[in-house]
């Protein structure tokens, strides 16, 4: 009734449906290796932007440290020539002998305001 031929014609049948299926698969790009593949891919471009992006982030805070320092030196700087120049004007109203017109702390006001103003 059923014989060996007919168990190895079962046989290649099955085996030529697997390569056909196998064949079918392989041209359309078996599908859910392709969408397993995007998602990783997917995952790996997002991680790769958000690194990107902190590392933007680093070089930023670094950049806006190196301002502030920066404007940190010149306002000291700035200081420093005030009080020399506030130094100066003090010397120069201790040093009047009287023999000029007398400079008054109104003056200073004054000179410090036009100073301002340019």
């Amino acid at each position: 009734m059923f014989g060996f031929l007919d168990a190895l014609k079962l046989g290649a049948g099955l085996a030529a449906g697997l390569v056909v299926y196998h064949l079918y698969a392989v041209s359309i790009g078996y599908p859910s290796a392709a969408r397993e593949a995007r998602a990783g891919y997917v995952l790996e471009s997002e991680k790769a932007a958000s690194d990107a992006l902190v590392k933007k982030l680093q070089r930023d805070i670094i950049l806006g440290q190196q301002i502030r320092e920066q404007a940190d030196k010149e306002a000291e700087q700035l200081d420093i020539q005030e009080q020399k120049r506030r130094a100066a004007d003090e010397k120069a109203i201790a040093d009047d002998k009287g023999d000029g017109p007398l400079v008054t702390a109104d003056d200073l006001r004054w000179l410090d305001s036009v100073r301002k103003s340019r």
